[in-house]
């Protein structure tokens, strides 16, 4: 059955939010259109969309909502299409959530929703509700809905790289590698290569949604203290050169990787550009044709792509601090 769903997007980045649901939403429904992307707030139509599937594995969305209808952005507009729903004789609870200076307020809203349906002989249950209503104010609209799915934000801040038993400084956060692996597409039960695992905060994240992590680490003293990260995780993390992967060919369905850059990183090459060269042939080989790598790098590296044989489907930037701006590449095999 064809739904409309509207994504509550996280403003922690100006692209990745949208990018990352759809790519989700791509992979784990039949069939989907992008009918309207307001101020972090996506809205698709999508067959067979497994809902809970993206409530677990989504990072920078904070909960994705059925629409039941969308309103202009002012209270009676709002009480003529609540008036008109098609709801579940069941107790409800009403949340609406503002986005930025939009208006009206989100109590307005709640209030406004409340008064229509109560007259309609509906009953709410601030406690224990059957169902839970959503509002988003946004972009001079209200998408009004019932929620289907809320992502466990708070979990990936337990995750933060300084509270895990080895750290080392420079490392992806949490939610951004989680995004990064759901762009890739990979499902669970499938293979998700880090060449350059560090940490292993990347596989981690994978490994959480049931992904098969592996990881090739150069250094033996981060790869020795990795292995404290991956406790009772599925993941294999091998001591080895990212420039000559110990793979098979067509063997893995999906990479991503976060480059050596900054001060804390050692490049052991004679150049970066010939380590990303080398390693991109060998991604390129261990790689299934038409399956997608992410690469973070702290420079335009299009050209060293394009000679490897990798599609660039996306880019993306994120500013970590005066002196450092990511690339974020998204490629296909």
């Amino acid at each position: 059955m064809t739904k409309t769903y509207a994504f509550e997007l996280s403003g922690e980045h100006e692209t990745l939010p949208k990018s990352e649901a759809l790519a989700l939403v791509e992979a784990f429904s039949t069939s989907y259109s992008e009918i309207e992307y307001l101020d972090q707030c996506l809205i698709v139509e999508a067959k067979e969309l497994d809902v809970e599937t993206l409530g677990r594995r989504l990072a920078m969305t904070h909960r994705i909502i059925e629409v039941l209808a969308v309103s202009e952005a002012n209270l009676e507009a709002l009480a003529q299409v609540a008036g008109r729903l098609d709801l579940p004789n069941k107790r409800y609870l009403i949340r609406a959530r503002r986005i930025k200076d939009s208006s009206p307020a989100a109590d307005a809203v709640e209030c406004e929703v409340g008064r229509v349906l109560f007259q309609r002989g509906y009953h709410a249950d601030l406690s224990n509700p059957e169902m839970v209503l959503r509002a988003i104010i946004t972009s001079g609209k209200i998408v009004l809905g019932r929620e289907v799915a809320r992502t466990d934000r708070s979990s990936f801040e337990m995750r933060r790289p300084h509270l895990k038993p080895f750290f080392h400084p420079g490392v992806l956060m949490p939610r951004m590698a989680r995004a990064l692996i759901n762009l890739t597409q990979v499902r669970a039960g499938e293979t998700l290569l880090d060449p350059f695992a560090g940490t292993c905060g990347i596989l981690i994240e994978a490994c959480l949604i049931g992904i098969t992590g592996v990881g090739i680490e150069v250094q033996s003293r981060l790869a020795k203290g990795a292995l404290c990260n991956l406790v009772n995780l599925d993941c294999s993390l091998l001591l080895g050169d990212a420039k000559r992967l110990p793979l098979d060919n067509s063997s893995i369905d999906g990479a991503v990787l976060d480059t050596p850059y900054g001060r804390s990183a050692k490049i052991l090459a004679k150049s970066k550009e010939i380590l990303l060269q080398e390693s991109l042939s060998e991604l390129s080989r261990t790689i299934k044709p038409n399956r997608r790598m992410v690469i973070v790098a702290d420079s335009s590296i299009e050209a060293l792509l394009a000679n490897a044989g990798f599609e660039i489907i996306q880019k993306h930037t994120d500013r970590v601090h005066r002196s450092l701006t990511r690339q974020i590449f998204l490629c296909r095999r």
